[in-house]
């Protein structure tokens, strides 16, 4: 096992995730191959300067808008949503293997489903089915089919939309579209090719899938360790003694390579086609607003560990326990974390307005630096589609 420096490990991660260009990666291709290359990204609804997917694809590809990966998903449908870490965007081509994903989801929603009193939900799926047949992409509130139900309060009030979430985790209705946060359903016969939905499970076993699966996860950070945390959220996956047994074999099959981080008592682990990148500076002057759910920061121990910085997305923390705010995206500069910044809501074609900025301890504020953020924040307000702050308010603001 090879012992590698704290720098090296960050300077890894942080090209591994194309973080260190200033957007040379351009428009549509990029976009679909940062995709292929990590397989998974996180989708969140929460709309203050940008969607998280829209987020993680800003800060790595050149001239990107959200209209790109909305033509990906819902016009060439080269990519698609579906349950992965969470909820995820995901490209197409990982729909057959995927089937063993789906088939765990629907077995655990059957259980949410008697939990909440909802399981003749599951007598409604013909019917809906039926109607989005006869009558075109539909959202929920467009299907009022058998009765309203008290599931509590984070269930369903229909039972229609019991089984349409049903069918969308069992891959017979995929979506659409959308309307804001809102899916709009289809069957996935009338989606996606026929090739994708009727190719076989390409894997014999549990076994097999775990592995191939196992490393794709890891590919969609570039190097993890094997402490449970958000890297390792979902089926399979957050199996601690199925994942430590399936990452031995694969280091043991030359499939991962193993290494020990200086100062650090865990083993971290990369795929072996991606050791090109070992040993890679990531030296550019080149600062990125970093996604709260983006795959560079998914697992916080981590980040914590190897860049120390430690940091909570406090949406969901009540006001008076938030330390920072409500929306505060991370500042990467190089390989380290030296700010974070909480941006005003995006509102129209306004310039953004920074609400705070917090400087990370024991951060040399240089001129270099700063010409970074600077150049971050026009890239950023071209992605918003708005003009870029006067000179004036950025320094002001980046200077209390």
């Amino acid at each position: 096992m090879e012992t590698i420096t704290n720098e090296t490990a960050r300077n890894f991660l942080v090209n591994y995730q194309m973080l260190n260009g200033r957007g040379e990666l351009e428009g549509r291709d990029a976009a679909l191959r940062y995709m292929r290359k990590v397989r998974c990204i996180q989708y969140d609804p929460l709309n203050v300067v940008g969607r998280n997917p829209d987020l993680v694809l800003q800060s790595r590809v050149k001239d990107y808008r959200p209209e790109i990966l909305t033509d990906l998903l819902y016009k060439e449908r080269v990519l698609y949503d579906a349950p992965d870490k969470m909820i995820s965007i995901i490209p197409l081509e990982d729909y057959p293997p995927m089937a063993r994903i789906r088939q765990a989801t629907v077995a655990q929603l059957k259980d949410i489903l008697t939990w909440r009193n909802s399981l003749a939900a599951l007598d409604l799926l013909d019917e809906i089915k039926a109607f989005i047949r006869e009558n075109g992409p539909l959202p929920a509130t467009k299907i009022n089919i058998g009765s309203s139900v008290d599931s509590g309060r984070w269930g369903h009030k229909k039972l229609s939309s019991a089984a349409l979430d049903y069918l969308y985790h069992s891959g017979e209705l995929g979506i659409s579209s959308k309307i804001k946060t809102h899916k709009v359903y289809d069957l996935s016969e009338r989606l996606f090719p026929e090739a994708i939905l009727k190719a076989e499970d390409p894997f014999k076993n549990e076994n097999d899938f775990a592995k191939w699966y196992i490393k794709r996860r890891i590919g969609a950070v570039g190097l993890v360790w094997n402490k449970n945390g958000g890297t390792w959220l979902g089926f399979y996956v957050s199996d601690q003694a199925l994942r430590t047994q399936v990452i031995r074999g694969l280091v043991d099959g030359g499939e991962l390579l193993e290494y020990q981080v200086e100062g650090s008592k865990e083993r971290f682990y990369i795929r072996s086609e991606d050791a090109g990148l070992v040993g890679r500076s990531a030296g550019n002057a080149v600062a990125q607003f970093i996604a709260p759910l983006d795959n560079l920061i998914w697992d916080r121990g981590m980040i914590d560990d190897l860049f120390h910085f430690s940091y909570t997305w406090e949406v969901y923390t009540p006001v008076v326990k938030r330390k920072y705010g409500y929306y505060v995206l991370p500042v990467l500069y190089k390989n380290r974390f030296v700010a974070r910044v909480e941006p005003e809501p995006n509102k129209g074609k306004a310039p953004l307005r920074i609400k705070n900025w917090w400087w990370e301890d024991g951060v040399t504020v240089t001129d270099e630096m700063l010409w970074a953020i600077r150049d971050a924040f026009c890239r950023f307000s071209a992605y918003l589609g708005v003009e870029m702050m006067e000179d004036s308010y950025w320094k002001e603001k980046l200077y209390v």
